[in-house]
């Protein structure tokens, strides 16, 4: 699985390495060009939010990209490893793609934080418990996941179909899968299928107002189970037709 996870890199690492320059670059523009001509903290964290979101969608197209090739690689298809390891690692890449991006995103906030002098006090951390924190990054971790199995899934469908017309019904499978899905969670476990927890508020005036309102915050194990269980089956389903429906 490392070698493909090698060969994986070494095909994306120039756009997703160069994608991250340019984030950089254009990062540093709008700090730069806010300093001097002195717009306010709250337009600059605006702008600076808005690029990283946009940088976030590269990672999942260029992984969905990756799996689409793999999967219809002759070369690939001939190598001595089981087809689940081409979803594994097509999802890994995905996985530390997005990780650096957010430790980067991470990194730049804490800069804007600092750089409004607003005591670390205000965002009332030990108001929860460290295991709220820890099963809430797991629980964002697994959504992830769960979309990127279910994306492949859509892609692997869609090229086992010869007919034209494929991908749409790879895009309809995908969104149908979802509906039905959250319908049965929801209907087997109620509204509690989805993670509760408190909102949180940005709002600038003068100065970085950031609060922290109290509420209720639980987290589903049924749902969670259930969600394991659909994701095993999907995983199971994309690697039965990589086997045994996909052309290369």
């Amino acid at each position: 699985m490392m070698k493909l996870l090698k060969y994986d890199w070494k095909r994306n690492s120039t756009t997703l390495l160069g994608a991250f320059a340019i984030l950089l670059i254009i990062q540093m523009a709008i700090t730069v060009t806010g300093s001097i001509r002195e717009w306010k903290l709250g337009i600059m964290f605006g702008l600076s939010m808005l690029v990283y979101g946009s940088m976030s969608v590269l990672p999942l197209v260029v992984a969905c990209r990756t799996f689409d090739f793999n999967i219809q690689a002759y070369h690939r298809r001939l190598l001595p490893v089981r087809s689940v390891w081409n979803v594994v690692s097509s999802l890994i890449l995905a996985c530390a793609s997005l990780l650096a991006l957010c430790v980067l995103m991470a990194l730049h906030l804490w800069y804007y934080w600092d750089s409004a002098s607003i005591p670390w006090e205000t965002l009332h951390f030990s108001d929860f418990p460290v295991l709220y924190y820890i099963g809430l990054a797991l629980h964002m971790v697994w959504k992830f996941i769960y979309l990127m199995i279910t994306i492949f899934f859509a892609i692997t469908m869609a090229r086992s179909i010869t007919k034209k017309g494929s991908v749409w019904i790879g895009i309809l499978v995908f969104f149908v899968l979802q509906y039905i899905l959250g319908w049965l969670s929801n209907l087997l476990f109620g509204e509690g299928a989805a993670w509760i927890g408190p909102m949180t508020t940005i709002s600038f005036e003068n100065e970085v107002n950031f609060t922290v309102s109290g509420g209720q915050y639980t987290f589903a194990w049924g749902a969670f189970a259930f969600d394991v269980i659909m994701t095993a089956l999907i995983l199971y389903a994309t690697v039965y037709l990589i086997d045994r429906k996909v052309e290369v």
